[in-house]
C-alpha cells in the first residue's frame, strides 16, 4: 500500500509541474489569441489552411511549417505578411524540416 502511496504522490507533483509550466496569464492569453487569428486569417485569404501548421508561444511568436506543395513565392508572401503584421512578436519558417526564411 506504501508503494501505490508513493507512486500516487509522485504522479500528483509530475502533473503539477508540467501544469505550472505550462500555465498561460490571461494577458499572455489574448496576445496569443491575437496573434491565432492574424495566422489562421491570412492562411485562410490565401487558400493555405489546409498546407501549413502553427505553433503560437504565449509572447506571439509563431512558429509555422509549410507543406510540401506551398510554392517559394507563397509561403514567402505569408512570412512577409506575418512578419509585418502587429500582433506577431517574430516568425520562424519551414519546410520539410528545412528553415526557409530566416530570422532576422
Amino acid at each position: 500500500m506504501t508503494l501505490y502511496k508513493t507512486g500516487v504522490f509522485l504522479l500528483f507533483f509530475f502533473l503539477l509541474g508540467c501544469v505550472s509550466e505550462n500555465t498561460v496569464s490571461k494577458e499572455e492569453l489574448v496576445i496569443q489569441s491575437a496573434a491565432d487569428y492574424a495566422v489562421a486569417s491570412l492562411l485562410f485569404e490565401k487558400d493555405l489552411s489546409g498546407n501549413a501548421s502553427y505553433n503560437i508561444r504565449k509572447n506571439a511568436f509563431v512558429v509555422i511549417a509549410f507543406d510540401k506543395t506551398v510554392s517559394p513565392s507563397a509561403y514567402n508572401d505569408v512570412v512577409n505578411a506575418l512578419r509585418s503584421s502587429k500582433a506577431i512578436s517574430g516568425v520562424r519558417a519551414e519546410q520539410e524540416g528545412v528553415e526557409i526564411c530566416p530570422l532576422r
